[in-house]
């Protein structure tokens, strides 16, 4: 099981920065693998008033067999400014969670170059970014941004290890769902990056802006990894 972001997602008391703010929170999820409940996620989006920024991050941390693999918690950050209305990523952390540190990224953008520089475990390489390209993290605060601003997501265009690829939006309708902080009426979106047979559904609740209730991660139709929310600070359901 790949621990990254594509759990993720994500907005609860703003932090100060006139018409660019950006929703701040702390949510904690429990993390189902194949149906069996495999531990706990922390996502959070925070403000960082030394340099106007802000950070988005991704805590998950398994338990039983699957720790054996991840002993650590997989950690993901992303660190972001808001310009003129639009979500633009300066610097991206992915740890793994295993000893090996096998799949850890390391992201930098330099948008006066238009170029990202990648480290991994076995290289360290530049790739062209076009303008607007976001990765894991700042992806979801775009997301939660744009579906509370138009109600309807867009194709994101992301940077990760090996490219920038797109990732589309469907609407499945509505449905409501069971949580740790009570029955919520949410919208179904799934995404899909180009050419993947995965395939992530969230479920988002507008009472709670847009933040994701529930998480499924699936392949060829089957539910590999299932995210519910358990709890939220910082934002109280508008009802």
């Amino acid at each position: 099981m790949k621990l990254s972001w594509v759990f993720a997602l994500v907005l609860p008391a703003c932090a100060a920065y006139g018409d660019d703010d950006v929703t701040t929170y702390t949510a904690t999820y429990r993390v189902e693998y194949k149906g069996k409940e495999a531990g706990t996620a922390e996502f959070g989006v925070r403000a960082l008033p030394e340099d106007g920024a802000y950070e988005f991050s991704s805590r998950t941390m398994v338990k039983g067999l699957l720790k054996l693999a991840r002993p650590n918690p997989a950690v993901e950050r992303s660190r972001f400014r808001v310009e003129n209305d639009a979500v633009r990523p300066l610097e991206f952390w992915y740890e793994d969670g295993s000893r090996s540190g096998e799949d850890n990224l390391h992201i930098v953008f330099d948008w006066q170059r238009g170029i990202a520089t990648v480290g991994t475990a076995e290289a360290r390489r530049e790739m062209a970014v076009p303008e607007g390209v976001l990765d894991r993290g700042s992806l979801q605060v775009a997301l939660m941004r744009d579906l509370a601003a138009t109600g309807a997501p867009r194709t994101y265009a992301l940077a990760d290890e090996d490219s920038v690829a797109s990732y589309g939006y469907a609407d499945n309708g509505t449905a409501t769902i069971a949580t740790g902080i009570g029955s919520l009426a949410t919208r179904i979106f799934t995404q899909q990056r180009a050419g993947s047979s995965r395939v992530t559904w969230l479920w988002v609740a507008p009472e709670l802006a847009f933040l994701p209730v529930r998480i499924e991660q699936r392949r060829y139709g089957e539910v590999q990894t299932a995210l519910t929310l358990v709890s939220v600070t910082g934002l109280t359901p508008t009802r």
